[in-house]
């Protein structure tokens, strides 16, 4: 074969694997390594979980996107999928909190300039509360 055309498989092979956007948004908000909405740090600057779960909210396969972050997510995406679920769908909140409401997991937030380690069912409570949602 032609050197060219080597190069021409090579390139259009790391073309069709290279992950889309929204699929690096998702990757990324999985494995995020605080929950924090609003601003962050001393320079009070937006959280890049916050952003990536807004861009999530805003595609049409949320729902979906949100649920399946519930299933792969650590405990910080999974306080952010349970925020997208309840802002989207309140009884499917219900439906799927219902086996965390006795979990063990620690969630690692932040408000501000302070980190805090919790359990996730007081995050649980507040996001059922509603109290992420008010300014979503």
């Amino acid at each position: 074969m032609r050197p060219w055309i080597i190069a021409a498989i090579l390139v259009a092979a790391a073309v069709a694997q290279r992950e889309d956007p929204s699929d690096m948004t998702f990757q990324r908000l999985a494995k995020v390594q605080r929950f924090a909405f609003g601003g962050t740090g001393y320079a009070g600057v937006i959280s890049q979980g916050e952003k990536d779960y807004k861009v999530i909210l805003l595609r049409p396969s949320a729902m979906a996107d949100f649920e399946k972050l519930l299933s792969v997510g650590n405990p910080q995406a999974k306080s952010y999928a349970l925020v997208g679920v309840r802002t989207l769908n309140l009884n499917r909140f219900n439906e799927l909190s219902q086996p965390l409401r006795d979990s063990k997991e620690k969630v690692l937030g932040q408000s501000g300039c302070m980190l805090y380690d919790e359990p996730l069912t007081a995050v649980l409570k507040r996001i059922e509360a509603g109290e992420y949602s008010k300014t979503r």
